[in-house]
Parts: C-alpha cells; sequence; structure tokens
C-alpha cells in the first residue's frame, strides 16, 4: 500500500514505476473537486474512471456505436445476470459491438479520464493492491501505459494554450478550407451552428470535451470561428438520478438536443440548483421515487415544476396523481425524451 499528497508523489511517475514492476494496483485519487481510480493489470492501464466525468457507456453512445436504450439494456443484464462482468466485455459477448469499436471508445475514455486526473495539483493518492475479484480486465488494442501517458500529457499541454467556454456560443465567419485543419478540427466544425454552446458541441463529438474547447479556441483565434452577437437562451433541466451513468447519459442526450443540464444525486443538490437558477423542469431516476418528489415538490422553487420520472412502470398511487407526475419509460431513448420536454419553452 502506498499513501502520499500530490506534489509528494507525482501520478505520472507512480504509473510508470506500477508499469516497470508490472505490477497490478487500484491507484485511487481524492481531490477537492472530484475522485478517480486507475486499475492496472501487469504494469497495463486497463481502466480509469472519474468522478464526476464520463463513463464507457457514454463514449459508445457519442462514437453511435450504441443507442442510448442499448446502454440502459446492458446495465440492467450486468446487474441482473453478469454482476462482475464489465460493460464493454459484455457489450463484446452479447456482439453489440466489434473488438475494434470497443477499443476506440475505451481508448478515449481512458485518455480523457487520465488527462483530468493528470491536471490535478491538490489530493491524495492511495495505491493498493488489486482485489482478487477485479471485475477490470485488460483488453485487445489499449496502449501500454507509458504510450497513454505521453498522449495524456501532450493533450494537456494544448488545452492550457487556450479555450473557449462551455457556454460559448460561435458561428463560422471565414473560410476553413483555406487553412490545414487536422480531422478532429473538421469534425468539431461540422457541429458549428451559431445555435449550440460550446458544451453542447463537444458532447456531439466523440471527443474529450476539453479537446473540443480547445480546438474551438483554435478556431476561433484563426478567425474562422466568432462568438455569435445572439446567444440562444437553452432551457435548464434539473437531472436527479442515482446512477452515474444514467446522469451522464441524460447530459449527453439533452446538451445534444440543446438544453442545459444541471446534475444532482440527492435532494440537497437539486436544491442548491432549484434556489440558484431559474429550471424549466425536473428528470428523475432511481430508488424511492415517491420520497424524491414529495421533497421536490416541498421547495419553493420545486412545487410547480414540470416533473418526470424515468422508470420501467408508470408511478402509481396518490403521491404521483396528486404531485402532477409525468412518466418516461426505462430505458428511454432520444425521442422519448425530445416528446415529454417539448412542453418546456424555450425563452424568446
Amino acid at each position: 500500500m502506498l499513501r502520499a499528497r500530490l506534489g509528494e508523489i507525482e501520478l505520472g511517475d507512480l504509473l510508470r514505476a506500477l508499469e516497470g514492476a508490472r505490477r497490478s494496483a487500484v491507484v485511487h485519487l481524492t481531490c477537492p473537486r472530484l475522485t478517480g481510480r486507475i486499475h492496472m493489470r501487469e504494469g497495463r492501464i486497463a481502466y480509469v474512471q472519474t468522478h464526476p466525468g464520463p463513463h464507457l457507456g457514454e463514449y459508445l453512445v457519442r462514437f453511435d456505436y450504441l443507442a442510448l436504450e442499448q446502454v440502459q439494456e446492458l446495465v440492467r443484464r450486468q446487474a441482473r445476470e453478469n454482476p462482475g462482468t464489465p460493460l464493454g466485455v459484455l457489450a463484446l459477448q452479447l456482439g453489440m459491438i466489434g473488438e475494434d469499436e470497443l477499443a476506440e471508445a475505451l481508448h478515449a475514455q481512458i485518455l480523457e479520464g487520465l488527462a483530468t486526473l493528470l491536471a490535478q495539483s491538490e489530493g491524495e493518492i492511495l495505491a493498493l493492491p488489486l482485489p482478487p475479484d477485479a471485475s477490470q480486465v485488460l483488453l485487445p488494442g489499449v496502449a501500454d501505459t507509458g504510450t497513454l501517458l505521453m498522449e495524456a500529457l501532450r493533450r494537456l499541454d494544448e488545452w492550457a494554450r487556450g479555450r473557449v467556454e462551455p457556454d460559448a456560443v460561435l458561428r463560422l465567419v471565414g473560410d476553413p478550407t483555406r487553412h490545414p485543419l487536422s480531422p478532429e478540427a473538421w469534425a468539431v466544425l461540422g457541429a458549428v451552428d451559431g445555435l449550440r454552446r460550446a458544451r453542447s458541441v463537444a458532447l456531439a463529438c466523440d471527443l474529450p470535451e476539453e479537446q473540443v474547447y480547445h480546438l474551438l479556441h483554435e478556431l476561433k483565434s484563426r478567425g474562422i470561428l466568432t462568438e455569435a452577437e445572439v446567444r440562444p437562451q437553452d432551457p435548464l433541466i434539473l437531472v436527479m438520478a442515482d446512477s452515474s451513468l444514467i446522469r451522464r447519459l441524460l447530459l449527453v442526450a439533452l446538451e445534444r438536443q440543446r438544453y442545459r443540464v444541471a446534475l444532482a444525486s440527492d435532494l440537497e443538490g437539486a436544491r442548491r440548483i432549484l434556489e440558484g437558477h431559474q429550471v424549466g423542469g425536473v428528470l428523475l431516476e432511481g430508488e424511492d421515487l415517491g420520497a424524491k418528489v414529495r421533497g421536490l415538490r416541498a421547495l419553493p422553487a420545486g412545487r410547480f415544476l414540470p416533473l418526470w420520472v424515468i422508470a420501467e412502470h408508470p408511478p402509481r398511487g396518490f403521491w404521483a396523481r396528486g404531485a402532477r407526475v409525468a412518466h418516461i419509460p426505462k430505458p428511454f431513448s432520444e425521442d422519448d425524451l425530445r416528446a415529454a420536454l417539448s412542453v418546456v419553452r424555450r425563452p424568446v
């Protein structure tokens, strides 16, 4: 076991040491704004997870390899029939994706998580031996630790040169064909329409969010993009869900449909958001939905808001009728969300 503060030991140095010794371990990071885990098998990185942060299931949706409802079905099967089987492995076993598709999505997710953790300057590192029953396995196509570290550090260096703010709205003004642009820059440019905020553009691309913000900055600095004179006022939707994966899937789906999204894991977090922002509606998912609805309706800012519960079956009983709750079936699709939220007005 190793316990240290960031600064006493650098995360990159620790990972290189584990790689050199071909050790298996779980490296935990606890930082002021996030937590993270890095699973290593015989010196190679098998998986990286940050909280808050993207999931592999989210990347499979962003790469258009799986639909929202397919990822949710995988999670359901994982919980009921295949506990301990990683989501990507299960999707591979069921023939829903191929090895190349899984490797591409996993590589992108690992790089984003690794770059996020390497950027932290405060926090505690705890390295523990890999538990015998650890579910994360090495999958084909994932690069070695040294290569991943170099790529993550290169991205951090790029991102530090400039970024646009997530709420910035950009439009095309210059001729992009007059500039040598990377394939990634062309992909980002294709998602810019003068209406979407930068965050919506980022989540419509199969690239890390920070990389998109940097690419938008580069395109703006070359005179290809400029700030839109009129910024559309996208409605704010509060998402309160037990599952971090469901929160991220809803974030991606709603942002791609030009809704702003605020995420909360409990009633206290929802209360703070409702008190500080004008919310257009609330999506609820998880256990004990009746208590969540009653708690929200008891808040002054939540008394009359449109409320939807995401569940396999419609809510029944007096609490559902009295609280004016609508239902979105689970697993949900982008069309389900679009239809339900059509009642939320967009400010003029």
